[in-house]
């Protein structure tokens, strides 16, 4: 992937002053004349290595040289991608976490494919979780959306099931689990065990961008000691 199809957040391009430490480590800055908001990239064999404001990660694509370090870095695109290979150099790396939205969605899409309507998580997330909404304006509501006839039975299955989740938080993972196995036991859902109420973390993300923009920015510099990126280059 050409790195011109690469759409940077604006606080990652604030990090303009580029200084080469030595052959295999360089230095990025915020401001030229503060470490705060700084940090480090070295090559290692086999990746990378991340560390300063921002904490450390470890990234090993198992490269054989270190300008193909640099070239993997600039494409890895992908998060999910990225993170594996995080996990290939941290074992024990958090790159994920529980969030109540995120536990939420996957009840949500539980529940679609419970009820043979898939394609309607969204409908079923506005009308599920607003308790303002009655059990006769939830059921016309969905008779609206629904451009197929659906049965009273499926319906009023539907509001049970409704009911159920009213009753739990979802606010940490222990209680989302809990959920999941009244889901099963009272409405005959399965394989809950199989979801993954989790979504990346900030810090991954972050150090993610960071390291997308160190690598498009010094693989065609590799040998120059130090460089800002100008307004021109954003």
């Amino acid at each position: 992937m050409s790195d011109d199809i690469i759409i940077f957040p604006e606080d990652i391009k604030k990090l303009r002053h580029f200084t080469k430490k030595n052959e295999r480590t360089w230095f990025m800055q915020k401001n030229k004349d503060s470490i705060m908001e700084s940090f480090y990239v070295t090559l290692i064999p086999g990746g990378l290595v991340m560390s300063g404001d921002y904490d450390g990660v470890i990234v090993m694509p198992y490269t054989q040289s270190d300008s193909e370090t640099i070239n993997w870095m600039s494409n890895a695109t992908a998060l999910s991608y990225f993170a594996e290979k995080v996990k290939l150099g941290n074992q024990h790396h958090q790159d994920t976490e529980y969030t109540e939205e995120s536990g939420e969605m996957e009840i949500i899409r539980e529940i679609a494919m419970h009820c043979e309507l898939d394609g309607m998580e969204e409908l079923l997330r506005q009308q599920i979780w607003n308790s303002k909404i009655d059990d006769e304006q939830f059921k016309e509501n969905l008779r609206k959306e629904i451009e197929e006839d659906i049965s009273e039975e499926k319906l009023d299955e539907i509001i049970k099931i409704r009911d159920t989740i009213a009753y739990h938080s979802l606010e940490n993972e222990c209680q989302y689990w809990d959920l999941c196995q009244t889901l099963e036991s009272e409405h005959d859902f399965s394989d809950m065990w199989e979801t993954r109420p989790h979504e990346y973390t900030d810090q991954i993300k972050w150090q993610h961008q960071c390291l997308l923009w160190w690598a498009n920015n010094v693989k065609d510099k590799k040998d120059l000691e130090y460089f800002v990126i100008g307004e021109e280059e954003k």
